[in-house]
């Protein structure tokens, strides 16, 4: 996949996720460029303290744009949603590393917050699916607060089902909260 093609699978390189984005927003492979926007994406989505672990960014611009250098591969692929150019949601999908359990990857996700609610987070999963059968692998887990009821819902809308509950699994500033294991057995 050295193409960096977002949506790998039979229907070849350049491929369009089949769900429907918002006029002029796409969805591809991180690059360099996108770090600055990505950052700024970032932050604002750690500053409302409720949907992901990080309370403070510190990896730096510099950074970003090293990682965001790395192709999309078998084993892990950075897919952005852009609108306007400007980053609006990113999800990172990463297959596990040791031999038992390299059939399976995990994903984060994260949408800008006026951009939630659009489509956004909808396509980037159906990019990450086609991802999933091109790797191949053959389940995709993740874990998301179940206070995160928006997208608890749209990963259920992709058919992951919940495996667990990790109590007082993260300790934020404001206190404990659970984790939900959810994973789908891709077919």
């Amino acid at each position: 996949m050295g193409d960096r093609d977002p949506t790998p699978g039979p229907e070849g390189k350049g491929a369009q996720a089949t769900a429907s984005l918002p006029e002029g927003v796409e969805i591809r492979p991180a690059r360099p460029q996108d770090a600055a926007t990505y950052l700024a994406m970032w932050r604002e989505v750690v500053a409302e303290h409720r949907f992901v672990r990080t309370e403070e960014v510190t990896t730096t611009l510099r950074q970003f744009r090293k990682q965001f250098r790395e192709p999309v591969t078998a084993d892990k692929a950075r897919l952005m949603a852009l609108a306007g150019g400007r980053v609006v949601g990113a999800l990172f999908i990463e297959r596990m590393s040791h031999p038992v359990n390299r059939h399976v990857a995990t994903l984060g996700m994260a949408v800008e917050r006026r951009w939630r609610g659009r489509g956004i987070g909808t396509a980037l999963m159906d990019a990450a699916l086609r991802w999933a059968r091109w790797a191949p692998v053959e389940k995709l887990t993740l874990e998301v607060y179940p206070t995160n009821e928006e997208a608890v819902a749209l990963y259920r809308k992709f058919g992951f089902v919940e495996e667990g509950r990790l109590l007082r699994q993260s300790r934020k500033s404001y206190g404990y909260e659970d984790e939900l294991i959810m994973s789908k057995v891709i077919p």
